[in-house]
């Protein structure tokens, strides 16, 4: 596979500054990381067990399949309702994730848009289930919340947008030469990224079901700046 992954005995995404240092250690010559891509993770701090329990009751589509009929895919399965966070039991976690999407949007991105949230699922995928390469269209930023993930559970796998016609031999992968990124999870853990950023889910090989929440964001009031010819009055636009 030709990419990282998040654990103690490969490189971290999140150590891009080290190694950075540890490249130009030895050289005078300058090395830069042009538009990395922002992914915030952050830690529920509270216990959930109800929240969990009233997820688990949650009803879901039924068995999700793709594919041919010699190469049948079990794909996760999705709850009925889509506005999940819109319930008063999981207004804790609700509350928790707007908390970051203001982080992300102010500290991360340094912009005064407020970004609240549009549609949220949970995700539900049991031995043999997957989720397909995807992206969240209509949506800014998008985040899964994990109430149910571990080490034996599959994790989230990121794919690079850059397009590579020509690939070099590679002896160890770094930031610059990973097409993939997969980004093992734990349990509480909220994962924030731009929508438009490749994922999937590998097939789960346990046989614990594997829980997660997703949501989708979008802005509130307007977009751009009159002076530079890019100002969208949302308001004016329904």
């Amino acid at each position: 596979m030709s990419g990282l992954k998040r654990n103690n005995s490969l490189i971290y995404f999140r150590d891009s500054d080290k190694i950075l240092k540890n490249l130009l250690s030895m050289a005078q010559d300058e090395l830069l990381s042009l538009f990395p891509t922002p992914v915030l993770i952050a830690q529920y701090p509270m216990p959930y067990d109800k929240e969990l329990e009233f997820i688990r009751d949650l009803p879901c589509r039924r068995e999700n399949k793709g594919g041919d009929a010699g190469n049948v895919i079990h794909y996760n399965r999705q709850s009925e309702d889509t506005f999940v966070l819109d319930k008063p039991e999981l207004s804790n976690i609700r509350a928790f994730i707007q908390s970051k999407i203001y982080k992300f949007v102010t500290e991360i991105m340094n912009s005064d848009n407020e970004l609240l949230i549009t549609q949220s699922w949970i995700n539900k995928s049991g031995k043999g289930e997957s989720h397909h390469e995807h992206v969240h269209p209509n949506s800014m930023i998008s985040g899964v919340w994990y109430p149910v993930i571990s080490e034996q559970l599959p994790p989230i796998q990121f794919r690079s947008k850059a397009q590579r016609d020509v690939s070099l031999s590679t002896k160890k992968y770094n930031n610059f030469n990973s097409a993939t990124f997969l980004l093992p999870m734990k349990a509480g853990e909220l994962i924030i990224f731009p929508s438009n950023l490749t994922h999937s889910v590998p097939a789960n090989q346990s046989e614990t079901e594997r829980i997660s929440l997703s949501f989708n964001t979008w802005a509130k009031g307007s977009l751009g700046d009159i002076n530079s010819l890019t100002y969208l009055p949302l308001d004016r636009c329904v």
